[in-house]
């Protein structure tokens, strides 16, 4: 028989080639690596944060216990030019908001030249976190604060936050794809993450301000949001860096089907759009490295020759 240091000699083996196998095919380098890495340990932290505050709410323990003091702290200091204020920053984590917002973004995406799987990733993250947040809501079924001091009427559970949950995982992802396909200079990243982060801090923040939440539903909605971003930003980033082969291969029925489905999520606009985005001439307009840019090309075309001559450079 096989000693146990043996089996676990091979089993590191195993665990070693299938990494390097991955590595090959996603074509990762070190910073690659370093990044997925980085990740994975910052969505395992939120799901750890949000399992140890679903806990405290579902057996009344912990964090939950200081939930009425803290948030009459927050209630019991709103002056008018507050509540006003929460209520402009609460509408931008509202679904009826962020439902057009997440189309616009993937269409801003999609003629950037972007891969689909990019332009449909704000959405994905969107739609995840909806639906992890309802399920959330009917497994807790925590009642709201008293609606006395509520200044907003809500009617379905108040655990997690479905504005903390939303906003953090459909604003972040945005920030994240920026981060990783848009900017170059580590502190435009920071800065990009950042801004997206404190704005749904601040969407968060102005649940509690309304009185419509508890601090816990806000925490907890947060870290159920960060972990749907950094989830859908990671899977559609690792998706997009796949280029399936250009036939058909002979292999299995998975492998067929697996090479149609990243056929179709790695496809980018129509030639004469590609070359708009990589910066190729059409019409006798120069258009260079707007796959990169904020502006997509497909805005730039509704600009006059001279505007874009002058963001081109003062031409």
């Amino acid at each position: 028989m096989m000693s146990s240091s043996t089996t676990a000699a091979a089993a590191r083996e195993c665990i070693g080639v299938r990494l390097v196998a991955a590595r090959d095919r996603l074509a990762l380098g070190r910073v690659g690596l370093t990044v997925l890495l980085a990740a994975a340990v910052a969505m395992t932290a939120s799901m750890v944060v949000l399992v140890a505050v679903a806990r405290d709410v579902i057996q009344h323990d912990g964090l939950e216990v200081s939930d009425g003091t803290n948030l009459a702290v927050v209630t019991g200091h709103r002056s008018a030019l507050l509540v006003d204020a929460a209520r402009a920053v609460t509408n931008l984590g509202s679904v009826a908001l962020l439902l057009p917002l997440a189309a616009v973004a993937g269409l801003l995406l999609w003629s950037a030249g972007q891969r689909l799987v990019i332009a449909l990733a704000p959405a994905l993250a969107l739609g995840l976190a909806g639906v992890a947040a309802g399920v959330g809501k009917v497994v807790v079924a925590r009642p709201r604060p008293p609606a006395g001091g509520r200044l907003v009427t809500e009617a379905d559970a108040s655990f997690p936050s479905g504005h903390a949950t939303d906003s953090t995982a459909f604003y972040v992802t945005i920030g994240l794809l920026l981060a990783l396909l848009v900017f170059h200079r580590p502190l435009a990243r920071l800065v990009s993450v950042a801004t997206t982060a404190l704005l749904a801090a601040a969407i968060g923040a102005s649940r509690l301000v309304l009185g419509v939440h508890w601090p816990t539903d806000v925490l907890g909605g947060a870290a159920l949001g960060a972990a749907v971003a950094l989830a859908a930003t990671t899977v559609a980033v690792l998706i997009a860096r796949q280029t399936p082969a250009e036939q058909l291969p002979l292999g299995t029925r998975w492998g067929r089907t697996r090479w149609t489905i990243l056929r179709f999520l790695n496809r980018r606009r129509g030639p004469s759009s590609v070359q708009a985005a990589q910066g190729q001439e059409r019409d006798g307009r120069p258009k260079q490295g707007y796959q990169h840019e904020l502006i997509p090309a497909l805005l730039l075309d509704l600009l006059p020759p001279r505007e874009v001559h002058g963001i081109d450079g003062g031409q």
